[in-house]
């Protein structure tokens, strides 16, 4: 018997919003999203606390990562992509223009 694969979904958290020994509590939440939306978790990447007007540097990484694999999905906890130099909506635009991926909030 064959078990199907499901599509790659890669996660993003910010390193200012949990702290070193919450890393794997984060990243078991975004594991167990991923499933319930039929998505498989790759890696996720995380971000230093964000400083300039540019686009984060691992925000790019992931940008990058998902046109690479062709995986159209990001999952993060619920503000994690919000208070940045560079809003909320200009990253989720920039996922979907460039990767063509969409994002999945889920609660902490």
């Amino acid at each position: 018997m064959m078990t199907a694969l499901l599509p790659l979904a890669y996660g993003y958290l910010r390193d200012d919003l949990i702290g070193d020994r919450d890393h794997d509590s984060g990243e078991d939440t975004l594991r167990a999203a991923a499933r319930s939306l039929g998505y498989e978790l790759g890696t996720v990447f995380y971000e230093p606390r964000p400083e300039s007007g540019l686009l984060p540097p691992a925000f790019v990484d992931l940008v990058q990562e998902c046109r690479r694999a062709a995986a159209h999905a990001v999952i993060t906890l619920s503000g994690h992509m919000s208070n940045m130099s560079v809003s909320r909506m200009v990253l989720q635009a920039v996922l979907q223009v460039r990767a063509e991926a969409v994002v999945h909030e889920v609660g902490d």
